[in-house]
């Protein structure tokens, strides 16, 4: 498969050192793609009609012009996650810049070092990626992460276990309480499991949110069944606190089904699906999908806090 050449905006009123940049950038093993604008109102048109992944603002802008741009570009609703690099000019910059006014992701001296413009572009890009695919609520490794890693642990070849986690009852208690306090939950869920990774002190080990009330954690295999039963331990240790008092010592509340109708619903409780490779080997991201998706609808018809492995393959294959 072609690579996906990453494109570098110039923003420079000096022709000369817009086309120093792009011989620079354009020597990197022909991984990136560059162009230029000559003024921040030009740039905002490339920007819109020839989107970059990333803008380089040079040093012969007038004064603010350089600022208005970046502010301009964080601000834009379609746009904002660019990184930004500002190029400053060691014979009239270098003090009072106000970073909070001005929102750039890093900055670079001329004169320009070619090793050095380009592992900075490489760590902005790195950056970029990295906090784009955190989930903004809990910041925890998003979507591209967990395939990312799911797929390095199948090419492995090493034991390991895919676990699914759901929270039950959860949208009946977001309909009762409120988003603000659902937030609350899905942040505390976030931080028993990356507490309980961490601890696991396993290179191995990952934590990630899919979205919504939804995680992922991988473990080898020999850590699965403690790290689950902890996880299930604290959470129902915690949840509780959560509710108002009454509804605590109910143990349920009264909410809206999905048909609208009134509902009692227990309080909320983990459904974890494990996929192994313990039993027959996998070889696709879409076998553990598969077997996940089919294991969560039976788990989640188990009273309670719980988790359930894929045992297909094995001699008892009743789970």
């Amino acid at each position: 498969m072609t690579q996906h050449k990453k494109r570098i905006l110039i923003v420079d009123r000096n022709p000369d050192d817009a086309e120093e940049i792009r011989q620079l950038l354009e020597a990197d093993e022909g991984r990136l793609t560059v162009y230029t604008a000559e003024s921040p109102r030009r740039a905002i048109d490339t920007i819109y009609n020839e989107p970059p992944d990333l803008v380089v603002i040079g040093c012969s802008l007038e004064a603010g012009e350089g600022d208005d741009l970046c502010c301009k570009i964080k601000s834009d609703t379609v746009f904002g996650h660019l990184p930004i690099i500002l190029l400053l000019d060691n014979a009239s910059h270098g003090t009072g810049i106000d970073w909070e006014k001005t929102p750039a992701d890093d900055y670079l001296w001329k004169p320009l070092d070619p090793k050095e413009i380009q592992n900075r572009i490489s760590l902005a890009f790195a950056r970029a990626t990295r906090a784009g695919d955190a989930n903004p609520l809990t910041r925890l490794p998003g979507n591209h992460s967990i395939m990312k890693e799911i797929q390095e642990k199948i090419n492995s070849g090493l034991p390991f276990a895919v676990a699914y986690v759901d929270l039950d009852n959860f949208k009946s208690y977001n309909d009762k309480y409120g988003f603000v306090r659902g937030d609350e939950i899905l942040k505390m869920t976030a931080r028993l499991l990356a507490n309980s990774i961490r601890q696991l002190d396993s290179p191995r080990a990952f934590v990630g949110h899919i979205g919504g009330d939804d995680f992922v954690f991988i473990v080898p295999l020999d850590q699965l069944d403690s790290t689950c039963a902890e996880l299930i331990r604290n959470f129902d240790l915690i949840i509780g606190n959560f509710y108002d008092e009454e509804d605590r010592i109910h143990g349920f509340i009264e909410s809206a089904n999905r048909k609208g109708e009134k509902e009692l619903f227990p309080v909320i409780s983990l459904s974890i699906a494990v996929v192994t490779n313990e039993y027959r080997p996998i070889k696709h991201i879409g076998e553990v999908s598969a077997v996940a998706a089919e294991l969560k609808k039976r788990v989640k018809c188990i009273e309670g806090s719980t988790y359930l492995k894929d045992r297909r393959g094995s001699k008892d294959q009743s789970l």
